[in-house]
């Protein structure tokens, strides 16, 4: 029987903007804030610390290349980032740049920069796109973040054109507690020919201090949460028990995710291969089990 893709939500999971961190090197995995719509609120009656004006002179500092009398933006309440001032305008070159302003004190949340796409060859190396997402991220962020980042991984992204240069995508998670956040970290993405940053992205969503109350020794195995997954796939059609029963698990790790209804979880992810995955396939399928309760929060299992 053939399929395209069998993707299954016990729990609505994800972010607006980026897909969760950890997600880049096994498949997409949606995060709760798919479902939920952005709210657009009033300037002149909103309870904000930082002005329009002090949005767009954050923007004209922190890109040499936006023109002023293109700037326009909106103050709305965002799933991932909280309230923020949505700025965006043209560069120089005619290219369009787009930016979010912590509305309570000032500070850059993400920038797209599409003025960096310039055209060329590829000159920048993986270190040094490594080198310069580091210098950037001490340039932006506060000490005690950065001793909370542990970098994940640098994936380099082919251009979409002969003439236009790639990009290196690098990803730092959020460790809370020695685990690490599904959602919160930083991304940045380096222009491979000039070694520009044109794009970078911060979330900073999981309180501390609800996490401090979760026990972070599971209550149930990696062993045990494989043995609920291939039960899961044996249940579920058209996978069924002889797929389930060919299941190669690639890595299970302990991440913290939070639900439908903002409760955090421990959760272990598991990344695996059954016997319908190409050998060569990039991407294996994911799943997200609570490591306490072992109630399955996410399957994802696509195929192309």
């Amino acid at each position: 029987m053939k399929y395209s893709q069998i993707c299954i939500l016990t729990l609505a999971l994800a972010s607006a903007i980026f897909v969760a961190f950890a997600s880049e090197d096994g498949g997409i995995i949606f995060t709760k804030e798919d479902a939920k719509q952005t709210k657009y609120l009033d300037p002149s009656t909103a309870d904000v610390n930082i002005s329009f004006e002090d949005a767009k002179n954050k923007l004209i500092s922190e890109n040499s290349e936006v023109t002023d009398e293109s700037i326009h933006g909106e103050l709305i309440d965002d799933e991932n980032f909280g309230i923020i001032w949505r700025v965006s305008s043209k560069t120089t070159n005619g290219k369009s740049i787009f930016a979010g302003i912590d509305a309570s004190n000032g500070e850059q949340l993400f920038v797209y920069d599409g003025s960096k796409n310039v055209q060329g060859r590829d000159s920048i190396s993986k270190d040094d796109a490594l080198k310069i997402a580091e210098e950037y991220i001490v340039s932006r962020v506060s000490a005690d973040k950065i001793n909370d980042l542990e970098f994940e991984h640098v994936n380099y992204i082919e251009p979409a054109a002969d003439d236009l240069p790639g990009t290196y995508k690098i990803s730092y998670a959020r460790i809370i507690r020695g685990i690490p956040s599904l959602s919160d970290g930083i991304q940045v993405r380096i222009n491979a020919e000039t070694g520009e940053v044109s794009s970078y992205r911060k979330r900073w969503s999981m309180d501390k201090g609800d996490i401090a109350l979760i026990d972070t020794e599971p209550g149930i195995t990696d062993e045990k949460a494989v043995e609920i997954l291939k039960e899961f796939m044996s249940n579920e059609l058209p996978i069924g028990e002889e797929k389930a029963s060919t299941v190669k698990v690639i890595s299970s790790n302990l991440v913290w995710k939070e639900d439908d209804e903002d409760k955090t979880r421990l959760a272990w992810r598991i990344q695996f291969r059954d016997s319908s995955f190409a050998k060569d396939s990039k991407y294996p399928a994911s799943v997200l089990i609570d490591a306490h309760s072992g109630e399955m929060l996410l399957f994802d299992y696509s195929r192309n």
